[in-house]
């Protein structure tokens, strides 16, 4: 029942959730009054071999299906009858034959009323999420909504309301799947778009089901709210106070937030979902506060690990209480620029978090694979790694989040963002279906006040995102090796402004990893710091003491670039628009003698920004304002 409980409302934060998953806006309780009205837990046990049923053995076969739900079910305009038995039988013809069915179920237009409802196995039911368990009546139930399998009719036609399952925002799969893996065996859908084998209604293991669609609910309820169908009384209230469920049954609580780091004095809102239709509502905040909101607000004033409790009632006395321990974190450290990651030490590095909201796998520190170096950025040996090659679930999300920083600075200052990445999304085909391209997105976000609210400043995904020389990484039939771990060649830089926020206190960045079923993602090096934006001269020389190299100094002449350094040593040159979007990226040895390096040739007039970075300096670059007419 808990299992129901989170999937069909998509509870945040609960196993499996996935930003993809739809609220059904359906729950299922367990009756608390039987047809006489009288008092009942909901499950009543039946013997198999005691009337009225008297079978040999436990097990049912297929052809005692009517005469079981004939004899055991209560009666269908009040309830929603799930049998649980020992095993099912004879679906091949045989009822000696009781392997490979987990259960089956009814739509509800079915011919006969007396057979509506679930049949489940007792070895699928349960909370555990390995094999086939857990969920098999999550899946079984959504057929009595009148969902059908992503698969049944196999690719179907374009018009997605006439064929295969009847929903058109669940890719159609030519068959069943068993298990998680990139495909699109299937070009009648439009958009085309990949299998998504992970919902609820395909044959994947119970802990890879992740989530129903929005077109999946629209179909649900549409039937739920069709007299013609066997649901149509089963959500009227006075069917729900003859059951003894809704306001009338019992209460079942959840709540979460999504501010769960915050800096002190930062307000958090609190979200709560229950069964049993509660009116009364009572927070304690583990601070001394409460409320009877159904969704407050809260803030604290000092620093530490809050423990929230929520209780509710509903009109017929029943109540429920939740407690999550240790749930939201205050903090009130904010820390100086520059901040730099550079992902050598433990994972994730002192200061930044991980949030995983589905609890599956996500950011992960990467050192090479294989006995290969890591082929981090620069002369790093480590990098943060996004799995989303072999993560699986498409449109999950993970972030890396940074403690609060102090973004006040000095007359004429600025801040920055900066960070490497690597990444090359994979152009994946066979020969039952037409090339498709699997991406990923990375997206940086901003809180103004601590972890609170959240702002969007970046996002790439897919070519856009792409660092591979050839863009995308071409893959037919086997992998192989195919996908090539990141070097010297396939990184880039990123520099966002963040001038719209400085001399803010408290600024929180978040760091945002989307699976699309692509390629792995590879960032290092990143730094948030405060410099001085160029003047609009052009002809001012600029030096740097880097940390691990020699002095280096750089000038503009004209549309050449002058470096110069004491001792020979790589030099790493990025020019960016006054957008942050890079447009040359180049590194060159430079010596004593010195280079001119000719830059923005065919640009157009603009401001510019020019980087120089010694290859292995983790310290500050040069930057010029390039004012070109």
């Amino acid at each position: 029942m808990q299992r129901l409980f989170e999937d069909y409302m998509a509870l945040p934060q609960t196993l499996g959730h996935t930003p993809w998953g739809s609220d059904m806006e359906i729950s299922f309780e367990l009756a608390t009054k039987d047809p006489q009205g009288l008092p009942t837990t909901g499950i009543v046990y039946w013997r198999y071999d005691q009337p009225p049923l008297s079978w040999s053995r436990p097990a049912l076969c297929i052809d005692d299906d009517y005469t079981m739900k004939q004899v055991t079910g209560w009666p269908r305009d009040r309830y929603l009858n799930v049998w649980v038995v020992p095993a099912i039988c004879g679906f091949s013809g045989d009822c000696n034959d009781c392997q490979g069915i987990a259960g089956y179920a009814y739509y509800p237009d079915v011919w006969d009323p007396v057979v509506f409802g679930s049949v489940v196995g007792t070895a699928f039911i349960g909370g555990r999420l390995t094999g086939r368990g857990g969920r098999t009546l999550v899946h079984e139930l959504g057929h009595n909504l009148g969902l059908a399998h992503p698969f049944d009719g196999g690719c179907g036609t374009s018009d997605c309301l006439q064929s295969g399952d009847l929903v058109c925002d669940t890719p159609p799969t030519a068959q069943a799947n068993f298990s998680l893996h990139r495909q699109n065996t299937c070009t009648t859908d439009q958009p085309d778009r990949p299998d998504n084998p992970a919902n609820f209604m395909d044959y994947v293991d119970d802990a890879t089901m992740t989530h129903f669609t929005r077109g999946q609910v629209e179909r649900a309820q549409s039937l739920i709210e069709d007299p013609s169908m066997l649901l149509y009384p089963l959500p009227e209230v006075l069917t729900q106070a003859l059951a003894g469920v809704g306001p009338y049954g019992p209460v079942r609580l959840y709540f979460w937030t999504p501010s769960r780091r915050v800096l002190i004095g930062t307000p958090v809102k609190l979200y709560s979902r229950a069964q049993g239709a509660p009116h009364l509502y009572t927070w304690d905040f583990g601070n001394g506060q409460s409320s009877t909101e159904p969704c407050p607000t809260v803030t604290f004033s000092t620093p530490g690990l809050y423990t929230i409790t929520l209780t509710a009632e509903n009109a017929a006395g029943h109540r429920d209480t939740l407690v999550r321990a240790n749930y939201i974190t205050v903090e009130d450290s904010i820390w100086p620029l520059p901040y730099r990651v550079d992902f050598e030490g433990n994972f994730p590095p002192f200061g930044l978090t991980i949030e995983n909201p589905d609890g599956r796998r996500t950011w992960e520190r990467w050192a090479g694979w294989g006995g290969q170096p890591g082929g981090a950025f620069g002369a790093s040996a480590h990098s943060a790694r996004f799995p989303a090659f072999v993560y699986g679930f498409y449109g999950e999300k993970d972030y890396l989040v940074t403690p609060a920083l102090d973004f006040q600075v000095d007359s004429g200052q600025s801040i920055r963002l900066s960070f490497a990445r690597s990444y090359a999304p994979l152009d994946w085909g066979s020969s039952a279906s037409a090339p498709f391209l699997y991406t990923d997105t990375l997206r940086i976000w901003a809180s103004r006040d601590g972890g609170g609210t959240w702002e969007l400043l970046y996002e790439k995904g897919g070519m856009d995102l792409s660092t591979h020389p050839n863009g995308a990484i071409v893959v037919r039939g086997s992998l192989g090796a195919s996908l090539s771990l990141p070097d010297s060649a396939s990184w880039k830089r990123d520099t966002i402004d963040l001038s719209e926020l400085r001399n803010l206190r408290g600024v929180r960045l978040r760091i945002e990893g989307q699976t699309g079923w692509g390629n792995n993602l590879y960032l290092d090096d990143l730094v948030v710091e405060r410099y001085t934006p160029p003047p609009d001269t052009t002809d001012t020389l600029q030096s740097l003491n880097t940390q691990h190299g020699p002095r280096v100094k750089a000038y503009l002449h004209g549309n050449a670039l002058r470096i110069v350094s004491a001792e020979l040593q790589e030099v790493w040159i990025e020019v960016f628009t006054s957008q942050g979007q890079l447009i040359e990226r180049k590194n060159l040895q430079v010596g004593r003698e010195g280079i001119a390096e000719p830059i923005l040739a065919g640009h157009a007039g603009g401001m510019y920004v020019v980087i120089v970075r010694p290859k292995h300096s983790v310290a500050p670059v040069i930057l010029r304002g390039i004012n070109t007419e």
